[in-house]
């Protein structure tokens, strides 16, 4: 069927009865009626002839219920319920005889004054129910009833049920969530750790503030395995007192490189 051999004539009946549609009935429809019910009637004024009869110009067979379907994009239930609608509120009749099986010839209607109360009187009584949504399959019936919580759990049968919190009593002793920079550990570990401050140098004491590289002793405590010769010694910078790193190719050293620049400028 093509947009050229439906098209209807100017003033014929497709024309003045999309005219009344669009203009006044549809303003004067229940708010019910203003969704797929109104689509479908929009359908069948671009589908019906210059008659108003919706029936295919070549073959002149009528259109069927699942042509209009298609083009509504409605279930073809629905649309079976929006045409005895449409015949209720006086805007569609059937011509000739309705023969089981066989499609039957719809056509629009030009009424003065449509019974849209009797559409959807018709359309509630009508309603289709809606298929229930099902339950996810991995929520249990238990789960429903009991808010989540196995009711084994309740009985007892593992440790009973939880504790319930109280506003407190004076015998009660009640404990303070750690902060973040007190340096207590949660309460699953033990023990202390430094205080979590980002960004802060963590301070030395006193005795090791002016200690730099210390050689490891391997062996038991107090007991030197291997002795310490003078290119493991310690040594100081005769001129800014800052520990010399040992350098076994360069033993007896005892000014910083820097340091040694630096005099020489000076010097210089």
């Amino acid at each position: 069927m093509s947009t050229e051999e439906q098209a209807p004539t100017g003033g014929s009946v497709p024309h003045h009865w999309g005219n009344a549609l669009a203009w006044k009935w549809s303003r004067d429809m229940p708010t019910s009626l203003r969704r797929g019910f109104l689509t479908v009637l929009y359908v069948l004024r671009a589908m019906a002839n210059a008659s108003g009869e919706l029936r295919f110009h070549t073959d002149r067979r009528p259109i069927r219920i699942q042509d209009i379907a298609k083009a509504a994009g409605c279930d073809e239930k629905d649309v079976r319920r929006y045409l005895d609608a449409a015949e209720h509120a006086g805007v569609v009749t059937v011509r000739g005889e309705r023969r089981r099986g066989r499609p039957n010839l719809y056509a629009i209607v030009l009424s003065p004054r449509p019974n849209w109360d009797a559409a959807a009187a018709h359309l509630d009584a009508t309603k289709r129910d809606r298929p229930a949504r099902k339950a996810a399959p991995w929520a249990a019936d238990d789960d429903e009833k009991f808010g989540g919580r196995s009711p084994e759990l309740d009985d007892g049968k593992f440790g009973g049920p939880p504790p319930e919190l109280t506003a407190g009593t004076p015998s009660e002793v009640r404990g303070t969530a750690p902060l973040w920079s007190s340096g207590d550990r949660p309460p699953l570990s033990s023990g202390d750790r430094p205080p979590n401050n980002p960004g802060e140098p963590m301070e030395l004491p006193q005795e090791m503030a002016g200690v730099g590289f210390q050689p490891q002793v391997v062996g038991a405590h107090g007991e030197q395995t291997e002795p310490q010769d003078e290119h493991t010694e310690l040594r100081r910078c005769t001129e800014c007192a800052q520990p010399i790193v040992p350098d076994p190719t360069r033993p007896g050293r005892t000014i910083h490189t820097a340091c040694q620049r630096r005099l020489e400028r000076h010097s210089a």
